[in-house]
């Protein structure tokens, strides 16, 4: 495995387990608006993934791939929370009888959807731009 491949799983089990601790809060404090809860979930996961994602680039990916990596964060957090909104709004519409049941689906399905998301639309970096 790469270690561009290596930095993209660490991220994605990295920001999946974030994304289960924020949903379960958030299904505690259970705001009476299902929209509402999943909004500040997608927010909040937003800006805890941000300063993962920067931390395991710096850590894992080497200087050369790293620039690259930098380049895209951007685009890859706000894709994530929109995928969180839109999985934490459908686990709140279909309100299983467990809140940590309803968070642990969100947290599944964003790993899946993520993984595939990013793989699919070569989000991931294995060879450096060639010179113009």
């Amino acid at each position: 495995m790469s270690p561009a491949e290596t930095a993209l799983l660490t991220k994605i089990l990295a920001g999946a387990g974030v994304l289960f601790v924020i949903a379960y809060i958030g299904n505690l404090i259970s705001f009476s608006n299902r929209f509402a809860n999943a909004l500040v979930t997608a927010v909040v996961f937003a800006l805890i993934y941000a300063g993962l994602y920067y931390v395991i680039d710096q850590a894992m990916l080497p200087p050369e791939v790293r620039a690259m990596s930098q380049e895209t964060w951007l685009r890859m957090i706000l894709m994530s929370a929109a995928v969180v909104f839109v999985l934490d709004l459908l686990a709140n519409v279909l309100s299983f009888s467990s809140r940590l049941g309803n968070a642990l689906v969100t947290a599944l399905l964003f790993a899946v959807l993520l993984g595939v998301l990013v793989y699919t639309t070569g989000g991931i970096p294995t060879e450096l731009p060639k010179p113009i």
